[in-house]
């Protein structure tokens, strides 16, 4: 399902923090009861780091979600984007990715790799203003 950006936001991105905030904007238009289940996304990057597209990709139950790697590339393979990141949200607020959330980080960098897609970061998001970069702990 493509998503629409938030009003007032710029199509352009400086780094992950930039990411982190428009998802956020994205995670709270749902209600509270909606936050509760966890949500994957994937965006879209031109070559000049403007967002091309927004994903969501799964909806999960509370804490936990069934994610093909095949279903982060249907976007960006047929928008020939050459660069992504990856966004989920943790329900609990602990933004500390799981060992499942490494493992399916380490498949769809290698599948990025064979179709010559760069993995820019993968961010674990809540309703607070913290958030986990992948790449900020060079897990990426």
């Amino acid at each position: 399902m493509n998503v629409r950006i938030p009003k007032n936001e710029n199509t352009h991105v400086e780094g992950s923090r930039d990411i982190a905030r428009i998802m956020r904007k994205i995670l709270l238009r749902q209600n509270k009861l909606h936050r509760k289940k966890e949500y994957f996304w994937t965006i879209g990057l031109s070559t000049k780091n403007d967002i091309e597209y927004i994903e969501l990709l799964t909806t999960g139950l509370l804490n936990q979600n069934s994610l093909d790697p095949v279903e982060v590339f249907n976007f960006a393979v047929a928008k020939k984007c050459k660069r992504i990141i990856l966004c989920h949200n943790h329900p609990s607020g602990d933004t500390t990715p799981s060992q499942e959330d490494k493992n399916i980080t380490k498949k769809i960098k290698k599948g990025a790799e064979v179709l010559n897609i760069e993995l820019l970061d993968h961010l674990v998001i809540c309703d607070s203003k913290e958030f986990y970069s992948f790449k900020a702990f060079e897990l990426i």
